[in-house]
C-alpha cells in the first residue's frame, strides 16, 4: 500500500511538471501494441484468401492495405517515440529545476547537514546511472501499458477460440474444460512467477547498481581531474598520470568488470529460466490450437490467428511482470525526490524589520554551538559585542572556530545555547530579510559565477554604472575592467561564453571585495578573502577598504595578522573558544596566544628580509 501511494504521487508529480508526457505514452503504447496484431490478422485474412481461391486482385488489395497501415503506424510510433524522447528531457529538466529552486530555498544550515547532503548526492548520482528518475518511470509505464494493451488485444482475438467444441472426437480429454483451465492456469501461474523473477532480478540489479554508482562516482570524479585545466598543472609537474591511471583501472575496470559480471550471470539465469517456463506453455498453446485446427473447427489462416494471439498473450504479461520488477529501482529513487521537496526548515523567524540607516551594536551571550550529528563545540561559551562602527580582528588558528562564528552572526546556522543579541533583541526575532540586507560577506570559499562580470557585481541582470566601476576602482580591479574588450559586460571564464575571460585567483578576490561593496550594507565581514594574494597586494587591499568601509561596522579575518593594524579590536579564537580580547597593544603586552603568533609572524618576515639575496647579490 505505502508503494502504491509513492506510485499514485509520482504520477500527479509527472502530470504536474510536464501534462504533455503522460497522454503521449499513452497514445504511443496503443500504436506500438496495435502494430504485431496488423501483421497477424492481414496474414490470417491473406491465407484464407488463398484457401478459398480469391483474385489476385482481391488479395494485392489486401497486402496493399496491410503495406499501407503498416506504414502509418511505424511512422505514428517513430513520431511519437521521438515525441515521447523530448517530453521525457524536458520532464527531467523540469524535475532538476524543481530540487535546484527547493535548494535555492533552503536555509543554509540544512545544507550542511551530512544526511542531507548524502541525499542530494544520491538524488544526483540516479541521473548518471543508466535510467533517470521521472523519465524512466514514464519509459516504465509505456511498456506497462503496451503489455496491458497487448494483453487485452489478444484476449479479444483468442475468445472465440475458447469455446471447447471438439464434437468429432467424442468424449476426450482435450474435449474436456479441463484441459482448457490448465492452458489458462499455467498461463497465469506463468505470470506470477515472471513478476516474482523480475522483482528479485531488479531487487539484485539495484543492489550490484549501488556498488556500482560509487565506481560511476569515482570515474566521474577523474574525469573532472582530467578536464580541469586547474589540476593539470600537478598532474604534469609530479608525473601523476601513472597513479591516476592504476587506480583507475584497478577500480573501475577490475571491480566493474566483477560487478558487471555478478549482473549479467544472475539476469541470464533468471531470464533462461523465464524462457524455459514461456516455452513450456507455448507448446501447450500450440498443442491446444494444433489439434482444433487438424481437426478442422477452423481454417488455416484462424490458425495463424490464434497462434499469434496467443504469443502475444505472453509478451504482454512479460511485459507488464517486469514493469512491476522495475518498481524495486524507481521507487527509492522517488522517495529521495519527495524527501528533498518535503524537506522542511528548523529555524523560525520574527516579524520585526532592521533599520538599515540606524546604529547597530551586536552582542553574544554565552553562544556555543555544534555542528548536526557531532558532539564536539565548534564554539564554545562566546562573550564579546561589537559595537557600531568598530572595526574587528578575528584570529586564531584553522579549525579554531573563527568562520563559524561568522555564520553565526549571519544566522546561516542558529546558536547551540546562549543568544546572539542585534541592538538588544534577539536575532531570530527579526526578519530573514532584514537579517540579509544588514551584512555585506566575503568568505574565503566565495564563488565567482561563469556569467558577465558585472552579474557578479550586481547580483543581477540590472546595475548602476557610475556605483559599479565606483567599487571597481576601490577594490583595484578597475583598470583591468576597462583593458577587457566588452568591459563590464564581459563573461567570466568559458563555461557559457566561448569568448568569456579567465581571471586569476587574486583578481577573483578583488571582483568579490567589489561585490560586497556594492552592496553597500551596515556591515562588512571579510574572512580571509585575500588568501591568494601577496602580503604587499593585501596590506594594499586591506588600507583601501578600510578607508572604503571607514563608517561601517567591518570583520576582519586573516591568518596574517598585518591586518590587525586596521582595527580598533582583536578577538583570538583557539580551540573553539574565545581566549583574548583587546586592542593590538593591549594584546601584546599581555604576552598571550595573540603575542605568540604576532611575534611569530613578524619574526618570519625579518628573517625573510635580512635573508633575501639583495639585487646586487642576485646579478651576481
Amino acid at each position: 500500500m505505502s508503494n502504491m501511494k509513492t506510485v499514485i504521487k509520482i504520477y500527479k508529480e509527472i502530470h504536474s511538471l510536464e501534462k504533455k508526457v503522460l497522454p503521449s505514452v499513452t497514445v504511443q503504447s496503443i500504436v506500438s501494441s496495435l502494430k504485431p496484431f496488423i501483421n497477424i490478422l492481414f496474414t490470417a485474412k491473406i491465407i484464407n484468401l488463398l484457401s478459398d481461391g480469391k483474385d489476385f486482385k482481391t488479395v494485392m488489395l489486401y497486402i496493399t492495405i496491410a503495406v499501407a497501415i503498416n506504414f502509418i503506424l511505424f511512422f505514428l510510433d517513430s513520431f511519437l517515440d521521438e515525441y515521447s524522447q523530448n517530453l521525457r528531457n524536458l520532464l527531467l529538466n523540469k524535475e532538476n529545476k524543481k530540487v535546484a529552486s527547493k535548494l535555492f530555498k533552503t536555509e543554509y544550515q540544512k545544507l550542511e547537514n551530512s544526511e542531507f547532503k548524502e541525499l542530494i548526492h544520491k538524488h544526483e548520482e540516479a541521473e548518471k546511472s543508466r535510467w533517470s528518475r521521472f523519465p524512466y518511470f514514464v519509459w516504465t509505464t509505456y511498456r506497462f501499458l503496451s503489455g496491458l494493451f497487448t494483453l487485452i488485444i489478444s484476449v479479444v482475438i483468442i475468445f472465440p477460440l475458447l469455446k471447447v467444441g471438439f464434437t468429432r472426437t467424442g468424449d476426450t480429454f482435450f474435449e474436456k474444460p479441463i484441459f482448457l483451465i490448465t492452458i489458462i492456469s499455467a498461463i497465469l501461474a506463468m505470470a506470477v512467477i515472471i513478476l516474482v523473477v523480475a522483482v528479485n532480478i531488479n531487487k539484485s540489479y539495484l543492489k550490484a547498481n549501488e556498488s556500482y554508482a560509487e565506481l560511476d562516482r569515482i570515474f566521474y570524479s577523474f574525469l573532472d581531474i582530467f578536464g580541469d585545466y586547474r589540476t593539470g598543472k600537478e598532474i604534469r609537474i609530479y608525473k601523476e598520470q601513472g597513479l591516476i591511471d592504476s587506480i583507475a583501472t584497478s577500480k573501475i575496470l577490475t571491480d566493474g568488470e566483477k560487478t558487471l559480471r555478478k549482473i549479467s550471470m544472475h539476469t541470464a539465469k533468471a531470464s533462461s529460466f523465464v524462457a524455459i517456463l514461456g516455452a513450456v506453455v507455448g507448446f501447450g498453446v500450440y498443442l491446444f490450437i494444433g489439434i482444433k485446427g487438424l481437426l478442422g473447427l477452423f481454417s488455416i489462416g484462424s490458425l495463424v490467428l490464434y497462434c499469434g494471439s496467443f504469443m502475444q498473450i505472453i509478451n504482454g504479461i512479460m511485459m507488464m511482470a517486469n514493469t512491476f520488477g522495475k518498481l524495486q529501482e524507481i521507487i527509492p529513487l522517488a522517495k529521495r525526490y519527495f524527501e528533498i521537496l518535503d524537506t522542511k526548515d528548523d529555524m523560525e523567524y520574527g516579524e520585526k524589520e532592521i533599520d538599515l540607516t540606524d546604529k547597530f551594536e551586536i552582542e553574544c551571550k554565552n553562544v556555543s554551538f555544534k555542528y548536526p550529528n557531532t558532539d564536539t563545540y565548534a564554539l564554545q561559551n562566546v562573550n564579546l559585542k561589537i559595537k557600531n562602527g568598530e572595526h574587528l580582528a578575528v584570529v586564531g588558528r584553522n579549525g579554531s572556530g573563527k568562520t563559524t562564528f561568522i555564520k553565526l552572526l549571519c544566522r546561516l546556522h542558529d546558536v547551540t545555547d546562549g543568544e546572539i543579541l542585534i541592538n538588544g533583541t534577539n536575532i531570530k526575532e527579526y526578519t530573514k530579510e532584514s537579517i540579509m540586507c544588514l551584512y555585506s560577506v566575503v568568505f574565503q570559499d566565495f564563488k565567482i559565477f561563469s556569467t558577465t562580470l558585472s552579474q557578479n557585481i550586481a547580483a543581477g541582470e540590472e546595475y548602476n554604472y557610475d556605483k559599479l566601476y565606483k567599487v571597481l576602482d576601490e577594490s583595484n580591479i578597475k583598470d583591468r575592467v576597462l583593458k577587457m574588450e566588452n568591459k563590464e559586460r564581459t563573461y567570466l571564464y568559458k563555461d557559457l561564453d566561448k569568448s568569456g575571460v579567465e581571471i586569476s585567483g587574486g583578481e577573483a578576490q578583488k571582483l568579490a571585495l567589489a561585490r560586497a561593496l556594492y552592496k553597500d550594507a551596515p556591515i562588512v565581514i571579510l574572512d580571509e578573502p585575500t588568501a591568494a594574494l601577496d602580503p604587499i597586494a593585501e596590506h594594499e587591499i586591506y588600507s583601501r577598504f578600510n578607508s572604503f568601509v571607514e563608517n561601517k561596522t567591518a570583520i576582519y579575518i586573516s591568518h596574517r595578522l598585518s591586518s590587525c593594524a586596521f582595527c580598533n579590536h582583536i578577538a583570538v579564537f583557539d580551540n573553539a573558544k574565545l581566549i583574548e580580547f583587546g586592542t593590538h597593544q593591549t594584546l601584546i603586552n599581555n604576552n598571550g596566544k595573540y603575542a605568540d603568533l604576532w611575534n611569530a609572524q613578524a619574526q618570519y618576515y625579518i628573517c625573510l628580509l635580512y635573508t633575501s639575496p639583495s639585487p646586487r647579490d642576485m646579478r651576481r
